[in-house]
């Protein structure tokens, strides 16, 4: 019998045990971290989240300058931009679930160690193969912070608390496209295209040392709630020049869940610590993963779209010069970073309601077991309503640019259009991490691969349908495209989401085998009464088959 179905034990690396009516009684609180200590974490994670898209966006200035040095075509420029996308795509895969193994401490020095480097390469070498590779690289270094970002916020945020302390990390995330042409053009114009990737240098190499220094291993495997003690690496260096004891809870013993013992041999421990890619891009395969999935890569694909037109669009329609055109991103950059922060209050508030609604106990503590409550439908309360305005928004911003209206419609509908995506993809990112809680990293890197994919084969169509169809018709069949579907998509997970979470957690927790040592009720170490809750999984979706998990 598994640990996990046992009638005391260990979830999320927080010690329970049993009540008397079969259920789960928290014995320690969800994370041990101080609230000051969180927001510093919150902190360091966003600003960690914001060095991908800064790099991609901080970048794109100075390509015609690239073109002339390297004295090579426009289409091996832009594949320089294509591959960072490719492996902005991949890298989560690598490094999501490495994380949720060894830790986000160790993974995050390994990243930007990478990022650094090649930074520094690019800064220094003079041949377009030697660009193309680490630009690569680079996109391998600064990509994983993402996937790895969404594990810290579960790591130590409560599903009640997850919306307000991923608001403030999503706004330092989302400055990086603001940031990135507004820093990128004159530094390009005034100090040479060389001097990008040194500011990216000096920038990674200061926020690595701030990684160093201070941030603590929040990653469950290996601290638990945080009251195991960091080892090595997973330490940060000021616990180790402050001399500051390590963190018992009530000084009891704990272990850390999955953590391996160094008695095993050596080849077991790397083996079991290599990366499975495939671990993310199977849950592509799960109905209510691929059902979340869907819908954020869906409308980070219109947003993508929206973000790449603009400056083809503004430069054809209004005259506008790159200057000009970069200034307008502020539009859609505001509406991005003031939507992850509302939303961030909107999600909290939306669960709590939820939770009223049923009669729902929260427990701010040490968490709810989500195995009891209706996440689906908590996440995605009013998203319909967001779907809507998305599609009016899109309708119109489109036709406002096809009838050449003052370009303060436009813009004002820009605005509207990042506020928007933002709430959606960033509700069913969270969502997506709320189902699968005990891999938070490995999922998020799913979402990354799916987002990243429907956005390329996006942008790659963009403009021939532009060009075929006009500014109106194309944004118009964009918004009802995405509109409907979105709309479907929404009412299958509010409907059907938790039944499927059920089925597939189940099957997580009971190979078949044990299933039917459940049925016949031998060797499982459960009560009747929770055999006779097993038996009835086949027959029905319940929202707990099994309590002790």
């Amino acid at each position: 019998m598994t640990e996990n179905a046992s009638a005391s034990g260990e979830v999320g690396g927080i010690a329970r045990k049993s009540s008397p009516d079969g259920g789960i009684v928290a014995t320690t609180p969800y994370s041990m971290f101080p609230r000051s200590q969180k927001r510093w974490i919150t902190l360091i994670v966003g600003v960690a989240m914001m060095f991908s898209p800064l790099s991609a966006n901080i970048y794109l200035p100075s390509l015609p300058l690239l073109q002339r040095d390297m004295d090579t075509s426009p289409q091996l420029i832009n594949l320089t931009v294509t591959a960072y996308v490719i492996l902005q795509g991949i890298a989560p895969a690598f490094f999501g679930e490495l994380s949720d193994k060894i830790g986000r401490r160790p993974v995050y020095i390994i990243s930007f160690g990478i990022y650094v480097a090649a930074n520094t390469g690019l800064a220094i070498q003079n041949r377009y193969a030697a660009l193309l590779l680490l630009r690569m690289l680079q996109s391998l270094g600064a990509s994983a912070t993402v996937a790895i970002g969404y594990g810290v916020v579960a790591d130590i945020a409560t599903p009640a608390e997850r919306g307000r302390v991923l608001g403030p990390a999503m706004v330092a995330t989302n400055l990086g496209p603001i940031l990135g042409p507004v820093i990128g053009g004159p530094l390009a114009d005034k100090a040479g295209w060389r001097w990008v990737f040194w500011f990216l240098t000096i920038l990674g190499s200061a926020f690595l040392l701030i990684v160093l220094l201070f941030l603590p291993e929040s990653g469950r495997s290996v601290v638990g709630n945080g009251s195991i003690p960091a080892r090595r690496w997973n330490r940060h260096w000021m616990s180790y020049i402050s001399g500051r004891p390590t963190r018992k809870w009530a000084g009891e013993e704990v272990e850390a869940v999955g953590l391996e013992k160094d008695s095993q041999p050596l080849a077991k421990r790397v083996k079991a610590l290599l990366p499975n890619p495939w671990k993310s891009l199977r849950l592509l395969f799960q109905k209510d993963t691929f059902l979340v999935l869907s819908i954020s890569a869906m409308f980070y694909m219109t947003y993508y779209i929206v973000q790449a037109s603009i400056p083809e669009l503004l430069e054809r329609i209004y005259g506008f010069d790159e200057t000009t055109v970069g200034l307008c991103y502020f539009a859609i950059g505001f509406g991005v970073v003031i939507g992850g922060y509302v939303n961030g209050k909107c999600m909290d508030f939306n669960y709590k309601a939820t939770a009223k609604i049923i009669g729902f106990k929260i427990d701010k503590v040490a968490g709810d077991n989500l195995r009891k409550f209706p996440i689906e439908r908590a996440r995605s309360r009013f998203v319909i309503i967001y779907v809507l305005l998305h599609t009016a928004c899109l309708a119109g911003y489109g036709w406002s640019l096809h009838q050449k209206i003052h370009v303060a419609c436009p813009l004002v509908l820009q605005f509207g259009l990042g506020f928007l995506a933002t709430c959606i993809v960033q509700t069913f990112n969270t969502l997506l991490v709320d189902i699968h809680r005990n891999t938070p990293s490995t999922a998020a890197a799913s979402g990354n691969i799916a987002r990243c994919a429907l956005a390329a084969g996006g942008v790659a169509v963009m403009q021939p349908l532009l060009d075929r169809l006009g500014e109106g018709v194309f944004f118009s069949v964009l918004g009802c495209v995405s509109g409907v579907l979105g709309w479907g998509l929404i009412f299958t997970i509010r409907q059907y989401g938790m039944a499927w979470r059920g089925t597939r957690e189940n099957k997580q927790i009971l190979p078949d085998v044990e299933l039917e040592e459940c049925k016949r009720g031998s060797g499982t170490g459960l009560d009747d009464g929770q055999v006779h809750e097993i038996q009835s999984c086949e027959n029905k979706p319940l929202e707990v088959c099994i309590k002790t998990n």
